[in-house]
């Protein structure tokens, strides 16, 4: 339906802002008779302004542009004033006029807006009659649309049954017709077998004609290729027989190699034990540790030095005192040994130096390496390598002589088990504790009645070699044996925190390896020995602030190594009384300490600290003592 309304939007609004402007005139302090009264012109002005008709629309509307003010003027310009009072006058007129122009538009456009309204009302009822029309032809064709899809719905069910039941009957027509293509293609192939059959029949005939020539003629050629391989076989034969004479007499070439290979073996042994014996029976090697930690932090100056030398083998200690003057004063001692390691030397170059005493060991001597210091200087390091070292995680860069020495051992019986040689090794791990032997392999092996661990004895066997009575001996059959052992004897070896070392050793620890040596091709055999001692680190009483049990440990310590001195002592002097059972260290040590015939090392491990500068001098002039010591010649032992 169109409407003759003009659209809603096409009111019109105007706003008119009518402000009433207002001017208060305060009389001058010359009273009211300051101001003149206006003059009958001036009223029939202002009556003919404000009075205007108000039937005045075909006019346009006036600009009645701004304000006009009251201008600043003297007391006695009454004139001035007076005309500034008309202008104002005749400003208000005109913007009353305006204003009742304003407001009779705005009435008319009212009503345009009135009707307009009235004609949108009805426009809504026409179209909501229109909706409602159409809601009830919507709900009508929804309920024909419902009953066609039932209807729909009946006629697919019907349809569904009516197709299953064709697909029952083509399903079973189809294997009606699959049996009968079955049976006709059986017959075919067999009719076709019956003439291949009849095919082959025929040519088999004729083909065993044709065979029978060929296998006469074939036989008269064989006869001659057997007649020509007699012929080769003989030659054969001939030189079978030749080379059979040759291998006799390279063999007996080998036997001769193999006995001149035996003999130059016994030869490079002896060689070896007579550079050994040169170097000296009795050898100390020095090895500064690097500094750790906090002593990086501390940034002092360090008390050791290496002067240069081509043998390496010279160290000399810096030591600064005050005297009583208060003037600090410093003296250098100067020390040489048979190998002196830098801060810098690795684990690999320690035991480069040490790899030949190890191959005497092997070459059935008695060998004897220990290491000597103070708590903290580095000699289980040495021995042993890190302390968080496990045998699942082996880094074999940082591992001590005690593991390197047994890989060492494996690898050289591998290579002299082609000369005939058959080795069998075993090992105990031993710990001096307060002056106690303990077995560090069998902490839990305890008496039955006292549920203590069995007494260990020291004693002399029959060939005069220094024994341990009762104590653990394992087979050690592989190099990785070897790890487990020193993880368990790391578990039960007695340790704990001193002031000089949060982690230090309280015990004199003794690896011994067994070596049994027999050759099957000669008949030679070798009966060698190896311990590998990690010493308890000497420590002053006053520095390391031990009390109780630690106290008592530590002077149990002092007193070995001071045992151990007094035997370096006698015989650096050349003594007949050596006092080795003065304590269980010494005896322990007996057979490799001048007693018998073994080739000893010591490593005298040293404290770069400034603050372990005392210690570490003593730790050299003990090691200058064991430099000057002789024991006797070393013997190769044989197996008994």
């Amino acid at each position: 339906m169109q409407s003759n309304l003009a659209p809603a939007g096409s009111i019109k609004r105007r706003r008119i802002d009518v402000s009433a402007d207002k001017q208060d005139y305060s009389p001058s302090k010359g009273g009211a008779s300051a101001f003149p009264q206006p003059t009958e012109a001036h009223a029939a002005l202002m009556a003919g302004g404000l009075g205007g008709s108000d039937d005045s629309d075909g006019s346009e509307d006036e600009e009645l542009g701004p304000r006009p003010t009251m201008q600043p003027r003297s007391e006695n310009d009454i004139q001035g004033r007076l005309r500034d009072l008309e202008k104002i006058a005749i400003y208000m007129a005109q913007k009353t006029r305006t204003t009742k122009k304003a407001k009779k538009q705005l009435r008319v456009e009212l009503d345009e807006n009135s009707t307009h309204v009235a004609q949108l009302e009805l426009e809504k009822g026409v179209l909501t009659t229109k909706v409602d029309t159409a809601e009830k032809q919507v709900q009508k064709l929804q309920s024909e649309k419902r009953q066609c899809q039932d209807e729909l719905e009946d006629t697919q069910r019907k349809h569904k049954s009516q197709m299953s039941q064709m697909h029952d009957d083509q399903q079973r027509l189809q294997k009606d017709v699959a049996g009968l293509r079955e049976e006709l293609e059986e017959t075919r192939t067999n009719l076709k077998s019956k003439r291949s059959e009849c095919t082959r029949l025929e040519s088999t005939v004729s083909k065993q004609a044709s065979d029978q020539i060929e296998l006469e003629s074939s036989c008269r050629g064989l006869r001659a290729k057997v007649e020509q391989l007699e012929y080769v076989v003989n030659e054969r034969e001939i030189r079978i027989a030749e080379l059979e004479q040759d291998v006799a007499t390279r063999s007996h070439t080998i036997e001769e190699l193999e006995a001149k290979l035996r003999k130059e073996e016994t030869m490079r042994r002896n060689l070896h034990n007579t550079i050994q014996e040169l170097k000296g029976n009795i050898r100390v090697f020095c090895r500064v540790r690097p500094l750790l930690g906090e002593e990086k932090d501390a940034g002092a100056a360090l008390p050791i030095s290496f002067p240069s030398c081509e043998d390496n083998n010279q160290i000399e200690l810096t030591q600064s005192s005050e005297n009583a003057l208060g003037r600090t004063t410093s003296k250098a001692f100067p020390f040489k040994f048979d190998r002196v390691f830098s801060t810098e030397s690795t684990q690999d170059i320690v035991f480069d130096e040490v790899s030949q005493l190890i191959q005497s060991a092997l070459d059935g001597y008695p060998v004897c390496i220990f290491a000597y210091g103070q708590t903290g200087s580095g000699k289980t390091h040495t021995m042993q390598g890190p302390d968080t070292i496990s045998a699942d995680e082996k880094d074999a860069q940082v591992l001590g002589i005690i593991p390197r020495a047994v890989k060492q051992i494996y690898q050289n019986t591998s290579k002299l088990a082609e000369r005939g040689w058959e080795y069998s090794l075993e090992g105990q791990f031993l710990e001096i504790y307060n002056e106690t032997i303990q077995d560090l392999l069998a902490p839990a092996a305890r008496a039955p009645t006292t549920g203590k661990q069995t007494k260990l004895d020291i004693y002399q066997d029959s060939e005069g070699h220094t024994r341990v009575k009762n104590v653990t001996t394992v087979s050690v059959d592989s190099a990785e044996r070897v790890h487990w052992l020193l993880a368990r004897a790391a578990e039960n070896r007695t340790v704990a925190a001193t002031n000089c070392n949060e982690r230090s050793s309280r015990s004199h620890s003794v690896f011994t390896l067994y070596l049994q040596g027999t050759n099957t091709l000669t008949g030679e055999s070798s009966s060698g020995v190896l311990n590998l001692i990690d010493l308890a680190g000497s420590e002053r009483l006053s520095s390391s602030g031990s009390s109780g049990d630690r106290l008592k440990e530590t002077q149990a310590i002092n007193k070995s190594l001071a045992c151990l001195g007094d035997v370096i002592a006698a015989l650096a002097k050349g003594n007949r009384h050596i006092p080795y059972r003065n304590s269980k260290l010494t005896h322990l040590l007996q057979e490799s300490l001048g007693a018998g015939n073994s080739k000893t090392l010591m490593f005298v491990c040293v404290n770069p600290s400034p603050l372990s500068a005392q210690e570490s001098l003593c730790s050299l002039q003990f090691a200058t003592k064991v430099n000057s010591c002789q024991i006797g010649t070393a013997r190769r032992q044989a197996a008994s």
